[in-house]
């Protein structure tokens, strides 16, 4: 999975560049977080908009993600989520755990 970084003030974007999130790549995804939160990112939005499936290992990748940034008092915001990511959030009920916005832009000015 391709990732790349943002750097705001504040804030990190973590853009998933691929289409797919299955699992194989949370390394990459973990250590992007990582790096975030040791250069005091306390709001980490990752942009969901080029995602056209997620599996549950993907979903587990958001999941540890939310924790970990969670647990150093940070927030972990998903932006640009498109339908079938977000139906696949639905059906897991997690839908009502992350924070989502429509756009990066609506996430960083949250």
């Amino acid at each position: 999975m391709k990732i790349s970084i943002i750097e705001r003030e504040q804030a990190s974007i973590i853009k998933i560049e691929s289409n797919q999130m299955l699992g194989y790549e949370a390394q990459d995804f973990h250590d992007a977080i990582h790096n975030s939160l040791e250069k005091n990112k306390k709001k980490i939005v990752i942009d969901l908009s080029n995602l056209q499936f997620i599996s549950s290992w993907g979903i587990g990748i958001l999941i540890h993600g939310y924790t970990t940034v969670n647990n150093k008092e940070g927030n972990f915001i998903l932006a640009a989520v498109p339908d079938i990511v977000n139906d696949s959030l639905k059906k897991t009920k997690l839908d009502t755990v992350f924070s989502k916005y429509g756009s990066v832009d609506e996430a960083l000015n949250a």
